[in-house]
């Protein structure tokens, strides 16, 4: 069964539509003024290329880096707001390798090969994993709160009590997340990222009603 966080009860009331204003940064004090650069959109979507060649960033002593400052900084390093401690594997392949309980957190994956890896009890809070290829990995336990899994191959997945709050499964560069025989039984998920995982046309028929009751699914 899946597990959902509960929320307050939020009323909406309908806003007529104005005009977007920008605010000049140098209004706000320098710490708030760098969260909200860290919070825009194009901290994560307008990266520049790799630094480092294929051969120094696809290795698992690559992944190892920082781990201690990821797992506690996960937002900063994948925003790229620190980037003395950015792992960047993009494009990566890591296919059928043994990777229980590394720390992934923050690492930058978009487009990197993870297809049949054992990644159970992985540590993977808000890493960019847009793109990549999980197709039979085993996520099972696995940290993936605010990761974006966008456009991601995660058919035959597993994320058995997997912490999945404020992940992403949605579409990168127009494809949808590929979430056929993904399962989420035990994932904790809010109940809405079950509205938005919901979404995904990808999922099937007994997932979306038996794992994540789904509306409209029964």
């Amino acid at each position: 069964m899946l597990k959902t966080a509960s929320h307050p009860k939020v009323s909406h009331v309908p806003c007529k539509a104005t005009n977007k204003v920008r605010m000049p940064l140098h209004l706000f004090g320098p710490a708030v003024a760098s969260a909200m650069l860290l919070a825009t959109p194009m901290s994560v979507d307008a990266r520049p290329p790799p630094r480092e060649t294929a051969e120094i960033r696809c290795t698992v002593e690559a992944l190892d880096k920082f781990a201690d400052t990821r797992a506690k900084f996960s937002m900063e390093a994948s925003s790229g707001g620190m980037e003395e401690a950015t792992v960047d594997v993009r494009g990566c392949s890591f296919k059928g390798l043994d990777l229980r309980k590394k720390v992934l957190s923050g690492v930058i994956m978009q487009g990197a090969d993870f297809s049949g890896t054992n990644l159970s009890g992985v540590q993977m809070s808000r890493a960019d994993a847009r793109g990549a290829n999980f197709a039979d990995a085993n996520m099972d336990d696995l940290n993936g709160y605010g990761s974006l899994f966008d456009g991601a191959n995660c058919e035959n997945v597993t994320f058995d009590n997997a912490i999945l709050s404020n992940a992403s499964f949605g579409k990168f560069e127009g494809n949808w997340a590929n979430m056929k025989n993904t399962h989420f039984e035990g994932a904790l998920l809010s109940s809405s990222d079950v509205v938005r995982v919901c979404e995904n046309p990808t999922l099937l028929t007994d997932t979306r009603r038996y794992e994540l009751g789904c509306r409209g699914s029964r």
